[in-house]
């Protein structure tokens, strides 16, 4: 196959190479080494990842002055996702978990401050909150969303959330950083996330992260139930291992080491 064409745009396949340096290895670069690697002039490619970060390719964290993949990379990377396949070997997994619960179970990604939902089970049960493929809702009072953040540091949880106080949606939210800290910590330890009435009045929640190959959470799943007919003890003695031996079966579908799953 010729390696030119009079069809070729260079800039966009300057931008594109740029993008293609980012990998599971290197997911950080700063601007020397973009430019050691794609071998352009550091003013081109200061220029091409300057446009990239303006339009939400790539993102520039001040502190270490190093480039990221941004918002609109994640964006791209639905199609990705969808080919990857992750939400389609998730799901026979989770209608298993719903058909044996007789409760609605779902999965989400983590997009900046939000979950965003790929995968859901309703139940016939009408519980607090309507949420379908595609929805969004806030990470941070949210079962699901602090199973997304267990791996981040206070430094990221901070940059990402801000101190608070968080707006306040359910009548236990969690509405400042300390607290989610905190919270966060308990989460890693016992290895599954509650929101209890956090989200809205009378919903609860139980979920448990999704690992990659890499270690890496990617998802969480969760089993959302109404807090009228379940009480949080039996959520965290009955569902809670549940949903936990779910996301285990999950993750080494996805390739995670058995190892990595129980982390």
């Amino acid at each position: 196959m010729p390696t030119t064409s009079r069809y070729k745009i260079d800039a966009l396949a300057r931008g594109l190479e740029i993008l293609s340096l980012f990998t599971i290895e290197r997911f950080s670069l700063n601007l020397t080494e973009i430019v050691t690697a794609t071998q352009l002039n550091k003013s081109t490619a200061f220029r091409m990842v300057s446009t990239l970060e303006m339009l939400e390719y790539l993102e520039r964290d001040p502190a270490t002055r190093c480039y990221r993949p941004g918002l609109k990379v994640l964006q791209l990377g639905f199609a990705a996702l969808n080919s990857l396949e992750i939400s389609k070997i998730a799901q026979p997994y989770l209608k298993s978990l719903s058909n044996e619960t007789g409760e609605t179970t779902n999965m989400t990604i983590r997009d900046g401050a939000d979950i965003l939902y790929i995968a859901r089970n309703p139940s016939r049960h009408i519980i607090s909150v309507n949420t379908q493929l595609g929805s969004r809702l806030p990470v941070y009072c949210t079962s699901m969303g602090k199973a997304l953040l267990i791996d981040l540091s206070w430094r990221e949880l901070f940059d990402l959330l801000g101190e608070g106080p968080y707006p306040k949606l359910g009548p236990n939210t969690i509405i400042s950083l300390d607290v989610l800290v905190s919270e966060l910590e308990r989460v890693r330890q016992q290895g599954f996330a509650i929101n209890d009435e956090e989200m809205a009045t009378g919903l609860i929640s139980v979920a448990a992260p999704i690992r990659g190959p890499d270690k890496k959470v990617i998802a969480a799943i969760n089993i959302s139930v109404a807090g009228s007919r379940i009480s949080r003890q039996e959520l965290e003695s009955y569902l809670a291992p549940k949903i936990v031996d779910t996301a285990h079966q999950i993750s080494s579908a996805l390739g995670a080491s058995p190892q990595l799953t129980k982390k």
